[in-house]
């Protein structure tokens, strides 16, 4: 074995050609040179320092939802985070470290009689994904709660402001440069438990209609109102309400529900979902991408735009 394997060793547990396909929720993806395990924020830093240092690319997963790896996998160093500290600091603030689950962060502030993620129960990943991806439902976003993020750049540690993060609809400014967050700090609104506990039961049954299956989430960014080419009159009231126009409901429109290339498969029920029936192939799933592209482009004019990272 390698001496970077060796040296790696001591940052966490290391594993050589390790599939990726293990530890994504889409269960697709080939190997990865160097798999590394880290249960410590401060392991992290020092091994983003070696790894910078060596000229080594590398790779951050979370909870390895929202991503699809390609077939031929990664040559570099694929960093999951498996530490994961969530403290109530103050009486409506939280810290929690980029590997905490963004499950376990909802039901906790929900315990606490705290409001501001009842959103997201139900939604898959980690904190540090959904800062990084602005991750959002119903209206709402993860920049919402976000009050600071800590990120390693460059061989420092900063603290950034909320407003130095420049989030927008599903994105960030981590998603356009090479900071790894590192922790992020939250801030509540105080509400009845009650009422926290029926909200939460709520949002995760309007997600019973999600396909069963493997997958990354939905997979493309919904178009916002000022962005449809079209009639704007002409979409139903629901829509122009909240402000966009869900893809789900432009697969019906140009017949690509339930419509497969090889193992993938474009959700029955929710029409933003592609699932992996078992076997398929990230060739399969982007083949699929490709054609429901073309076919709403040539009906309506809109380019669809990923909100699965694509690696």
């Amino acid at each position: 074995m390698d001496q970077i394997y060796h040296h790696l060793k001591q940052f966490g547990k290391v594993k050589l050609n390790e599939p990726l396909a293990k530890h994504t929720t889409f269960k697709i993806g080939g190997p990865a040179d160097y798999f590394i395990v880290v249960e410590e924020r401060e392991k992290l830093v020092e091994l983003l320092n070696y790894l910078s240092g060596e000229g080594i690319d590398y790779f951050i997963l979370g909870g390895g939802s929202n991503l699809l790896i390609s077939d031929e996998g990664m040559r570099a160093a694929v960093i999951q985070l498996k530490f994961g500290r969530i403290e109530f600091t103050r009486e409506k603030e939280a810290e929690a470290e980029a590997g905490a689950l963004l499950s376990q962060l909802v039901n906790m502030a929900a315990a606490e009689g705290l409001s501001g993620l009842g959103w997201a129960a139900g939604i898959p990943g980690t904190i540090g994904g959904a800062a990084r991806g602005n991750t959002g439902a119903m209206g709402y976003h993860t920049a919402g709660a976000i009050a600071k993020v800590e990120v390693w750049r460059d061989g420092e540690v900063l603290v950034l402001d909320r407003q130095d993060c420049e989030f927008g609809y599903r994105d960030s400014a981590f998603k356009h440069n090479r900071d790894v967050i590192l922790r992020v700090w939250l801030v509540f609104k105080k509400a009845d438990k009650g009422e926290l506990a029926k909200e939460i039961q709520y949002n995760i049954s309007c997600r019973t209609n999600q396909p069963k299956g493997y997958s990354a989430g939905c997979f493309f960014k919904n178009i916002n109102l000022p962005n449809w080419p079209g009639n704007v009159n002409e979409l139903p009231e629901i829509f122009k309400k909240r402000g966009t126009v869900p893809v789900g409901w432009l697969m019906e429109q140009v017949g690509m529900k339930g419509k497969k290339k090889g193992d993938a498969q474009v959700g029955v029920e929710h029409g933003n979902f592609i699932v992996n029936l078992g076997k398929a192939k990230a060739n399969d799933v982007l083949a699929l991408v490709e054609e429901i592209k073309i076919k709403v482009y040539d009906m309506f004019g809109v380019e669809l735009e990923e909100e699965v990272e694509i690696v």
